[in-house]
């Protein structure tokens, strides 16, 4: 019976750190490109959103922003295409 309530409060314990390290994360998220240093770009298709250098051609995407080369090629009625 000991066993299994120490086991509890440990599992509860260790839970609550886990969650605490995801907030804090969470707060240093990126909603916008401004957001961001160093000339790169928020990226809003991944949670939490992170900033990363412009992607290369042949990179997936979702909006020019993303592309090194400013443009992203989105075939008509796609969500995403692929950096120019």
């Amino acid at each position: 019976m000991l066993k299994k309530l120490l086991a509890t409060l440990a599992m509860t314990l260790a839970m609550s750190f886990t969650q605490a390290s995801f907030a804090a994360d969470a707060k240093d998220e990126c909603q916008a490109d401004k957001d961001c240093k160093d000339g790169k770009v928020c990226i809003l298709a991944v949670n939490p959103h992170v900033c990363k250098a412009p992607q290369a051609a042949g990179a997936p995407c979702k909006r020019d922003a993303v592309c090194a080369s400013k443009k992203c090629d989105i075939p008509s009625g796609k969500d995403a295409g692929v950096c120019k």
